[in-house]
C-alpha cells in the first residue's frame, strides 16, 4: 500500500524554497517523523449498507478535498468452494478455500498544492484456517491482514474509514471512533395508524411533533444497534440521509436534532439520496469524487464528523 506520505527530505526541500534553511527543516521533519501519527479509525455502524457507499464516499471526497489524508480501507469478498455436497444426512460437506483476490490499491484523487489525497485500498480482512477447524467445522479464523494493513498505514493517513462487508456490528479491535448511519426511507412526520379528514375526501395523518419524529427514527432506524447482544459501544454521532425529499422543513429537522441530543445521540447533519436503494456496495464514480460540486454537498457534514472525532481521545473502544 503506498504510504503517500512525504519523506523528510521532500519537506525540508519545499521549506528552504520558501526561506528557510534546508538542514533545520530536515532536522525538523526527521524528528517529527520519528513518532507515527495516530490516524482516526472510523466504523460506520448502519443495518445495511448498499445505499449509503455514496454518502461515505463523500464525505471522505470532502476530507481529501480540505487537505487531509483519507485512506478507505475495505474488505475483499471471500470466496469458498464448497466440494461434495450430499443431500444424505451424516455427510459431511468439504470446504475449500478459493484462491484469495489479491490486495488493490487505487489514488481516487489528489491535491496538487496540498496533502489533501483520498486512496482506496482493498484487501481480505481475514485468514482462514481450513486445517484448524472450529467445533461446528467451519474453518478457524484471524484478522492478522486486516493488522497488516492498519499497521502500514500508520503514519500515513489523518483518517482511516473502515469499509467491512457488514456494517451493523462494532469494531472494538480496530476501530477508534463510531458513527451511525440512520437510513430513511419513509420519513415519519405523521402518524399512518391515525387519519384526519382531508380536501377532496382525502385522508391525512395526523402530524407528529418534532420529538416524536425523532423517537420513531430511532425506532425503526437505530433498533439493530440493540437487537443483539453486543457490548456497550460508544457511539461519536448520528448522521441521517433520507432515500427520498425530505417533506419537512430545517425548525422541524432541529427539534428532532435536539431530541437526539436529549438521549445522546450527537446529530451531526442530515442528507438526501434520491435514487433507488443500490444492491451492491458501490463508492461514487471517479469523476464524481474528483468533482468539487459533488464534493461539496457532504462539507458541512465532514466538517462536523471531523470536529467530532478530534474532540475525542484517540484510543480504542
Amino acid at each position: 500500500m503506498p504510504k503517500n506520505q512525504s519523506t523528510a527530505a521532500q519537506t525540508a526541500r519545499r521549506a528552504s524554497r520558501s526561506g528557510g534553511k534546508y538542514t533545520e527543516a530536515l532536522r525538523s521533519a526527521t524528528s517529527s517523523s520519528d513518532t507515527p501519527h495516530a490516524p482516526h479509525v472510523l466504523r460506520f455502524l448502519a443495518e445495511r449498507s448498499g445505499n449509503l457507499y455514496h454518502l461515505v464516499g463523500g464525505i471522505a471526497a470532502a476530507w481529501a478535498h480540505s487537505g487531509q489524508r483519507v485512506l478507505l480501507l475495505e474488505e475483499a469478498e471471500e470466496r469458498w468452494f464448497v466440494d461434495g455436497m450430499r443431500r444424505s444426512r451424516g455427510r459431511r460437506k468439504k470446504i475449500e478455500l478459493a484462491a484469495q483476490p489479491e490486495p488493490t490499491t487505487s489514488t481516487l484523487w489528489a491535491s496538487p498544492n496540498s496533502p489533501g489525497v483520498l486512496v482506496h485500498h482493498t484487501c481480505m480482512w481475514e485468514v482462514r484456517h481450513p486445517s484448524r477447524e472450529s467445533d461446528r467445522g467451519w474453518p478457524r479464523r484471524d484478522r492478522s491482514p486486516l493488522e497488516a494493513a492498519m499497521a502500514d498505514a500508520l503514519g500515513a493517513y489523518d483518517v482511516i474509514v473502515l469499509l467491512p462487508r457488514y456494517w451493523s456490528y462494532p469494531d472494538r479491535e480496530s476501530a477508534t471512533a463510531h458513527v451511525v448511519l440512520g437510513e430513511i426511507d419513509v420519513f415519519p412526520h405523521t402518524d399512518c395508524r391515525t387519519v384526519l379528514p382531508g380536501f377532496g375526501g382525502e385522508e391525512e395523518g395526523v402530524p407528529l411533533s418534532p420529538e416524536q419524529s425523532a423517537a420513531v427514527l430511532r425506532e425503526r432506524c437505530l433498533g439493530f444497534l440493540f437487537g443483539s447482544p453486543h457490548l456497550p459501544i460508544a457511539l461519536d454521532g448520528v448522521i441521517w440521509q433520507s432515500n427520498w425529499k425530505l417533506p419537512v422543513d430545517a425548525d422541524y429537522l432541529a427539534g428532532i436534532d435536539r431530541d437526539m441530543s436529549r438521549v445522546g445521540l450527537r446529530p451531526l447533519g442530515w442528507t438526501t439520496c434520491e435514487r433507488w436503494p443500490a444492491p451492491h456496495r458501490q463508492l461514487p464514480e471517479l469523476a464524481q469524487m474528483q468533482d468539487f460540486n459533488f464534493v461539496s454537498q457532504y462539507q458541512l457534514i465532514a466538517k462536523r464528523l471531523r470536529l467530532a472525532l478530534d474532540a475525542r481521545p484517540v484510543g480504542k473502544n
